[in-house]
Order: C-alpha cells, then sequence, then structure tokens
C-alpha cells in the first residue's frame, strides 16, 4: 500500500513540479470555475464539468446533463442524500433508508436487481466516492453528505458516463465543490419544528491575494431524527477545505482538497404498515397503507433506549458489546486537482484523492410476526411456552401484546473501505481550417479500493412499538418458567440469516483504465467518439460461517445457552484474478440555431461485479475465476438515445428545456444473500429491455417559476436464467411515471412555492403477483428577506403526512388480519417533517 500511494504521490507533485517551473511568477487571477449560465439560458449555457472535458455547454453536450443549484435543494430540503438524486431526472431513487444511506439508486429504467447504485456513480470534485456503488453495507451514499460548501450538483445521465468515468455506465451524479474564487461565506442554523433536530452549517472562501485563494466548512448535527428515537441517535459532523494557487501566465492552478467526515444517522431498514389488499387475476393490489396498532412507519422507528446496544460473538469466539450506531462512516481524504494549458493547444489536467474510510452498519430490521406464532415454536431445541418482557418498565412479566418483532440485529464492522484515485487527463485541441476543429482527449485512470468488513446478524426478538420497544425473551415453559431461551432478546449468534452471512471479507480492487475521446467540430455538427478499456485486478479473501460454539449468556432474567455461527478460521476462498473489458460511446449532435440542438448517441458500457460475488461459486482453489464466474463477472448496459435541448421565449416568459427519446439493452448476473432467508435462489441472471423519454424543462415569467422533471419508463425482463416466471414481466420496484413539478413565486422580499413529488405504481417482485399503487407527496417552502444577506426559511416535507412506500416489499398475513388486509415492509417515506432555518450570508 506504502509503494502505491507514494508512487501516486510522486506522479501528482512531478506533474505540478514540472509545470510550475515552466511558469513565470504568480500574478494572473483565472476562474476555476465554469462559466456562469445567462439568465437566458437559464443553464444551458453553464460549462459541464462532469464526465467531460470542461469545455463545452449543457446546449453543446449530446448527454443529458442536469445542474442542480443549491437554491433548488434548499427549497426541496431533501433529508437523506438519496432525496437529492430526485432532483434528478431520470435517477430512481427506490427508497430511503433515512440521512446515513443505503438506498436503492436505479437510472432509465435499469433495474437494481439486489441493492445499492450498481450503474450510477456519487462523486465529490469528479472523483468517485468509491469504486462501486452497491459494495454489500457500504453504498456509495454512506460516504458523503451534501453542506453548504457546495457550489451546485451536476448530473449526467446516459451512455456517455460508459467512457468518461468507470462502474457506472448509468449516470454520474456529482458534488461541485465552492473554492473560494467568491469572497464571502454564510452560516445557518437549521432547526426542527416538529422532532428533535438541530444542525449548525457554516462556509467561507477568501482569495489571500491575486493568484491565491480558499475555502472552508462544514456542519455539526445532533438529535434523534423525525422517527422520536427514544435517545441521540444523530450525531455528527463533517469539514471540508481547499486551497488553490493559481499560476502567473494565467494558464492553470493547482488545488489541494481535505475533508473529514464523521457521521451517525439512524437507519430506516423496514418499517411495517397495515396495506389493504385487493386480488384480481392472481394479482394482488395494494390500494392503500394504514398505520399498525402500535407503530407508525411516517414518524417511529424501531430503535429504543432499550436495544441501543447489544452483545456479538467474535469470530475469536469472544463476547462484546455494540452500540447500535446505524450508519456510522468515519473519512478522512485529502488530494488534490492539477489544470494546466501547457501550449496553445495542449492541456493537462490531474485529479488525485486518498482516503482513509471506515465505519459500521448496525441497526436492527423489523418483521412483524404474531405473538401466537411464536408460542409453540422451536427455538434452540425447546418448544416456547411463553415471552416475557426481558427490560424495559415491565421486566419479568408476561407479554400479552398481538405482535413481536423478530428481525436480526445487524452488527457489520467496516475495518477498512479505504481507497486511492487517481484520473489524469492530456487534451489536444487542433484547428482543421474551414471552421473545423478537432479536440482529442487521452487518459488514465486509477482507483484501488479496499473492502474489509465482518458481519454479524443475530436473530432478536422485542415487541413491536414504535415507542421505545423493549427485548422479549422466550421460555419453554408458561408464564416465565422452565428454560430460558434466549437472553436480551437475541436467540442466537450469527443465527438469522444462516452461513452466508457469518462473513469476514478482505478484498482489494485495482481498476486501471486508459481511455481516448475524439470530438470534432464541422460548422455546426459535433461528432464525438469514446473507448475506454478497463483492466480490473481482485485479490484478498473471504471467510463464510461454520458452526460456532454453544455460548452461555447472563441477562436480568437468567441464564440461556445460545448458539453461534461464526467465520471459518481459514479463509473459505480467495480472489486472485484479472479482468479486462472495453466500453465506447459515440455521439453527434446539431445546431439547429444559437439556441437549440439535438443530438444522438449509441454506448455500450460495462460494469464489473465485485464484492457481491464473493462465497456464490465463482472462483476456482487458486482464485482465478471458474466458468460461472467468467460468464457472470462483468454486466454490460447497451444504450441509444435522441435528445433535444432548447431556450427562449414563450407565453410572455422564457422557457428552457432538455428532453431525451432512450431505450437500453442489459444482461445482468447477480448475488443476493437475502433471497435465501426467503427460501428463494440467491443467483439471479436476467436480460432487460427498457425504453422511455425523460424532460427536464422550466418556464419563468417575472417572479412566477415552473419547473417539471418527468421521467416515463417501459422495461421489461425478457429473458432470464433463474426466475422463468418473470419473462415478458416488468422488474420490481421501476414506475413507469416519475415526476417533480416545483411551481414558485419570488417577491423579492419573500419566496414561496411547492414540489409535486409523485410515481405510478410499481410491482414488490419481479413476477408480478404484488402490485403498489403510486403516490405523490407535497413539500411546500417559504423563504423571508426581512432585510439584506438574511433568509428565513420554513421546510415542510410530505406537507400532508401521506403514509406510503416508493420501493419494492413484500407481504405477510398476520393472524388476526381481516381476508383483505396484509402486513406490508420497507424503508416508507417519511411523514410530515417541518424545519426552520436562519441562514446569513456575508
Amino acid at each position: 500500500m506504502t509503494k502505491s500511494i507514494l508512487h501516486s504521490c510522486v506522479s501528482f507533485a512531478a506533474l505540478g513540479m514540472a509545470t510550475t517551473l515552466a511558469a513565470p511568477a504568480f500574478a494572473a487571477d483565472v476562474p476555476a470555475t465554469p462559466a456562469a449560465a445567462t439568465a437566458d439560458s437559464n443553464g444551458l449555457d453553464t460549462i459541464v464539468v462532469t464526465a467531460s472535458r470542461g469545455d463545452k455547454t449543457q446546449l453543446k453536450s449530446s448527454v443529458a446533463v442536469t445542474s442542480v443549484t443549491t437554491a433548488e435543494i434548499s427549497n426541496y430540503a431533501p433529508r437523506s442524500e438519496a432525496s437529492l438524486l430526485r432532483l434528478i431526472p431520470g435517477i430512481n431513487v427506490q427508497d430511503t433508508a433515512g440521512p446515513g444511506g443505503n438506498s436503492n439508486i436505479g437510472v432509465r429504467g435499469i433495474p437494481v436487481v439486489t441493492g445499492g447504485s450498481e450503474f450510477v456513480a456519487l462523486q465529490e470534485d469528479g472523483l468517485p466516492v468509491t469504486l462501486f456503488g452497491d459494495i454489500q453495507f457500504g453504498n456509495n451514499d454512506y460516504w458523503l453528505r451534501y453542506d453548504n460548501n457546495v457550489e451546485r450538483v451536476e448530473s449526467q445521465v446516459g451512455g456517455r458516463d460508459s467512457t468518461f468515468t468507470s462502474q457506472a455506465p448509468g449516470a454520474v451524479v456529482n458534488y461541485i465543490s465552492k473554492t473560494g474564487d467568491k469572497d464571502g461565506g454564510s452560516i445557518e442554523l437549521q432547526k426542527a419544528v416538529n422532532y428533535n433536530e438541530n444542525r449548525l452549517d457554516f462556509e467561507f472562501g477568501s482569495h489571500i491575494d491575486e493568484s491565491l485563494r480558499f475555502h472552508i466548512g462544514g456542519f455539526i448535527k445532533d438529535g434523534n431524527g423525525p422517527t422520536h428515537i427514544g435517545f441521540n441517535a444523530e450525531q455528527g459532523y463533517q469539514i471540508k477545505a481547499n486551497i488553490t494557487k493559481e499560476f502567473a501566465d494565467g494558464k492553470g492552478f493547482i488545488r489541494l482538497n481535505f475533508k473529514r467526515l464523521d457521521d451517525k444517522e439512524p437507519t430506516f431498514t423496514t418499517q411495517p404498515s397495515v396495506a389493504s389488499t385487493s386480488t384480481s387475476g392472481g394479482v394482488t393490489t395494494i390500494n392503500s397503507f394504514s398505520p399498525l396498532p402500535n407503530f407508525d412507519a411516517r414518524n417511529q422507528s424501531n430503535a429504543s433506549v432499550y436495544n441501543q446496544s447489544y452483545q456479538v460473538l467474535t469470530n475469536g469466539g469472544q463476547l462484546t458489546t455494540v452500540n447500535a450506531d446505524g450508519i456510522h462512516p468515519k473519512v478522512t481524504s485529502f488530494g488534490g486537482e492539477f489544470h494546466y494549458e501547457v501550449g496553445s493547444n495542449i492541456t493537462v489536467d490531474d485529479n488525485f484523492r486518498y482516503t482513509d474510510g471506515s465505519g459500521t452498519f448496525n441497526t436492527q430490521f423489523v418483521n412483524v410476526a404474531s405473538a401466537a406464532s411464536i408460542i409453540g415454536s422451536s427455538v434452540n431445541g425447546s418448544t416456547v411456552g411463553s415471552i416475557v418482557y426481558a427490560n424495559g418498565p415491565n421486566q419479568g412479566k408476561v407479554y400479552t401484546g398481538t405482535y413481536v418483532n423478530n428481525n436480526p440485529n445487524i452488527n457489520t464492522n467496516i475495518s477498512d473501505i479505504g481507497s486511492l484515485a487517481n484520473d489524469l487527463k492530456v487534451t489536444g485541441k487542433f484547428d482543421l481550417g474551414g471552421g473545423a476543429k478537432l479536440n482529442a482527449t487521452g487518459g488514465w485512470f486509477h482507483f484501488r479500493q479496499t473492502i474489509a468488513e465482518d458481519w454479524h446478524v443475530n436473530q432478536q426478538i422485542n415487541e413491536l412499538s414504535g415507542n421505545n420497544p423493549a427485548q422479549l425473551d422466550l421460555f419453554s415453559g408458561a408464564n416465565g418458567t422452565g428454560t430460558q431461551l434466549s437472553a436480551a432478546g437475541q436467540t442466537g449468534f450469527n443465527n438469522n440469516w444462516g452461513t452466508c452471512c457469518a462473513r469476514n471479507v478482505y478484498l482489494n480492487y485495482t481498476d486501471d483504465a486508459p481511455f481516448i475521446d475524439v470530438d470534432g467540430n464541422f460548422a455546426g455538427l459535433d461528432l464525438d467518439g469514446s473507448v475506454r478499456f478497463d483492466s480490473v485486478k481482485a485479490s484478498g479473501w473471504s471467510e463464510g460461517g461454520v458452526t460456532g460454539p454453544n455460548v452461555v449468556v447472563t441477562d436480568a432474567l437468567g441464564k440461556a445457552t445460545l448458539p453461534s455461527l461464526i467465520a471459518a478460521n481459514s479463509p473459505s476462498e480467495v480472489l486472485n484474478y484479472t479482468k479486462n473489458y472495453t466500453s465506447w460511446s459515440f455521439g453527434a449532435l446539431y445546431s439547429l440555431n444559437r439556441t437549440t440542438s439535438v443530438y444522438l448517441r449509441l454506448s455500450r458500457g460495462g460494469r464489473f461485479n465485485s464484492d457481491r460475488r464473493t462465497l456464490g461459486g465463482n472462483f476456482n482453489a487458486d482464485g482465478s475465476l471458474n466458468a460461472q464466474g467468467q460468464a457472470t463477472a462483468v454486466n454490460f448496459v447497451t444504450q441509444q438515445e435522441l435528445g433535444l435541448k432548447s431556450y427562449g421565449g414563450a407565453v410572455g416568459g422564457r422557457y428552457n428545456v432538455a428532453a431525451t427519446l432512450f431505450r437500453s439493452q442489459l444482461t445482468d448476473n447477480n448475488y443476493d444473500f437475502t433471497r435465501i432467508s426467503l427460501g428463494q435462489n440467491p443467483i439471479t441472471s436476467n436480460v432487460y429491455h427498457t425504453y422511455g423519454v425523460e424532460f427536464n424543462g422550466n418556464w419563468r415569467m417575472h417572479g412566477f417559476n415552473l419547473g417539471a422533471k418527468v421521467t416515463y419508463t417501459h422495461s421489461t425482463i425478457v429473458a432470464s436464467a433463474s426466475d422463468a416466471l418473470s419473462i415478458g414481466k416488468t422488474p420490481h420496484a421501476l414506475p413507469a411515471l416519475q415526476y417533480l413539478i416545483t411551481p414558485s413565486y419570488d417577491a423579492g422580499i419573500a419566496e414561496f412555492g411547492f414540489v409535486v413529488d409523485g410515481q405510478s405504481s410499481t410491482y414488490g417482485d419481479d413476477d408480478n403477483t404484488l402490485k403498489i399503487k403510486g403516490q405523490t407527496y407535497i413539500n411546500a417552502f417559504l423563504t423571508v428577506r426581512p432585510v439584506k444577506r438574511l433568509d428565513l426559511g420554513l421546510n415542510a416535507s410530505n406537507l400532508f403526512n401521506t403514509l406510503g412506500y416508493r420501493g419494492s416489499g413484500g407481504i405477510s398475513a398476520v393472524a388476526g388480519g381481516s381476508a383483505n388486509t396484509a402486513i406490508f415492509s420497507n424503508s416508507a417515506v417519511l411523514g410530515r417533517t417541518i424545519t426552520a432555518s436562519l441562514k446569513y450570508r456575508f
């Protein structure tokens, strides 16, 4: 590791030194940020910097680009990183599992087969936060946080990403930081109105002299969150800083970046509700949702003062206590950016970052079971005779409630998720005469990703309640007599999902990707072609579960002898292989006039399958890929796009529109361990075909503004080697229609508006036996500016407190329910949450 880090640092430093020596004394001030959009174009004249060379406007780029301003984000008031992504047309956020992350993020009908963000990259200042977006218990949305350091969030959706970045052929979303080019800053205090949460943001940037500037900022946050957890479940901070030195000849700059993130956030993994159902033609439709008697998924959580810590059994066989911290990332990173125009037609860019990352995923899932179904069942070799409160105010009393929760508490220790990234580009610009121009870019992308985790998945039983539920113990006799079968609510260690998930892995993936892009402009016609060659080296080892020792555990009610599974003492498999693959993209754009362009794009992009292939029968004893592993190591998606961009005047106001017709074909092979507990085949192998249209438009007149982001998709499973019943069906959790409508009015002293955020129905499974009706959620915002530079804000998300779900999920019949009701479980949309803010700009 030291050699590789040192080598990259020396390469970066040498490049900067060589160019610095070639430059005379520092003097000129060159803007390092893109040109500002004109009022007329409303953003289409903004220079695109995400997954691009950084020399074309949105109007001239043959790809769907969205630039989300900080004002839009503030008005929408996202409660998580995944919620923020709903502001980007084409992105399908299936669920929002809380501010810590762990959301499923798809794009343009390309499904999320297992979980995470398989085809979408999240970046900070042009580099991915992780090499893969769907690392198990380490999705890319764990490792970054939006705050007031961000100048804007820019996205590029479609096949162009196949060659301008690795492992994200569907979309790239880039958090672009402020760099101090504008002197000043802000301080903002946010306070939750109907729950407990406090947050302080600050940011400041300034010029030290004509050629040296800096920016620094961050946030600090605490509270118990919108689900009213009984302890301080939100606690964390982030600080980011950069310093930029511009070269005296006005031809470039060098920038150093730093980030520290330490943020503990609760995660809302499964929140049950009562579903009102009807069945016709073999399809059960969920028509509406209502809260359970003791649990409201809109504003309650299974987290409790009585389960904020619990015991796990280490792989060495020792008992230890861990805190239920939810998702708790710890990230320290530093890096640098270098830009220099070597001559009149040659530009060199390098972007480097080293990240030291670790964290935990530590929470309890929720599953509704009737207490009657637990009585009489077999647990740890005995028949359950009674259920007793293990702690809380009723400790020792027999539990007489109707429902219990019997899903696991999960402690995933992420000991290392560090990375090293470097992206080097050299661009040449050539005048061919007659108004024709040619640009050629060649480069090398290097990313080394470590994934070191150990998993502990313990079955735990507690009362089903949203108000500090207590743990429940099981006894073989009536009224808490006989043998004690659990302790502190736990029936064992690593015993919930079997040997698959008593796991210990230490993996390294190194992606080296040379790429080339050629772009020619011929009197209004732009033609481009690009090729990327990824070579991914995988190494490391993984251990699966084996039967461990029985463990005697004592709690307030007595002693219980509990079974265990632990990771094997030697690797179950080793990884030692390299996989090479090629991605390509070709596009054409024609400018009909100064304000309108049309484009066409054809692409094929590869996506390497990483840690989700471990312990799935893909490797030979020497770590090489076997036949199954070779066939499923890379998933490819091909895409075809036809787009239009335009701005101008209409109906007395100004408009801008961007629309894209798209098609895609995906062959996806994957492994989902969670299917084992459902009695399903964990190996998935499907072919998907999708078509649709994506629209992003805005119309404004005086102070009135109307925005619309709409995506229609039609996706079909056309072949499947793992589920024949799904052929011809719609993939789960994919709505045909998504929309975000944003009317607002700015009167100068005050601005107010609404966000209409909705989607059509989805299927809960690939066999299309469960249909979930679509829903719409309304947000509202008000900003008052009583004096210059002072903003007073009020935001309400889910204004009408609608109970609903955006993703897939499942239903189960529970004793006591009627024939037309069932229990539905998934991550619910938060109920009404209201925040007030005070922001001062200086």
